[in-house]
């Protein structure tokens, strides 16, 4: 299995490639792409690489937060668009309560 990642704060300037080299010393990369802008096709300063699962919570404790051409790097594990409002609203609290339970892990809810 394999987990995508989400890279968010890339400068705009950043290639798949560029993404690929980035993550390689940390893992094998299975695929690299860069968020575009759907008129443009100029970057949106995201993108999202794919690696094996085993690997995951290495490259974000590695790259999370470090810097990248000048830009702080946002790193975490990507999470399906919610297609309706219900969905988009489930996945918010789900997030919060994930939130909440890492930052008191020993709370019970």
């Amino acid at each position: 299995m394999s987990k995508i990642l989400y890279f968010g704060n890339l400068p705009f300037t950043t290639t798949a490639a560029d993404l690929t080299k980035l993550v390689k010393p940390f893992s094998e990369v299975i695929s690299a792409r860069i968020g575009l802008d759907r008129k443009t096709y100029k970057s949106r300063g995201f993108g999202f690489v794919e690696v094996p699962d085993e690997a995951a919570k290495e490259v974000i404790a590695a790259l999370h937060g470090t810097q990248f051409h000048g830009r702080e790097l946002k790193v975490n594990a990507s999470t399906p668009r919610p297609s309706s409002k219900r969905e988009k609203m489930l996945a918010d609290r789900a997030r919060k309560e994930r939130e909440v339970a890492e930052d008191d892990p020993d709370a019970e809810y």
